[in-house]
């Protein structure tokens, strides 16, 4: 989930992503950024992305973790 996680936040930023990673500290992404970022995720894995839960992404772990969890309930 990482790579594919990275894949796509690369895209959007110059610095190196790692999991521990703050989106909009150490990756220096905008809100808009995180628009397309969100959208990105929601046609790749097939889900949808409440706008309430966008605001606990902090970290690259966070979207991990939720987009884990979104994937395995919808299975």
């Amino acid at each position: 989930m990482f790579e594919s996680v990275k894949g796509i936040l690369e895209n959007y930023t110059e610095y190196e992503v790692r999991e521990d990673s703050s989106l909009m500290g150490d990756l220096a992404l905008s809100s808009f950024d995180m628009a397309a970022i969100v959208a990105e995720f929601e046609d790749k894995f097939s889900i949808s992305v409440h706008d309430r839960d966008i605001i606990n992404f902090v970290t690259v772990k966070d979207i991990i973790n939720y987009l884990e969890e979104k994937t395995s309930s919808s299975n």
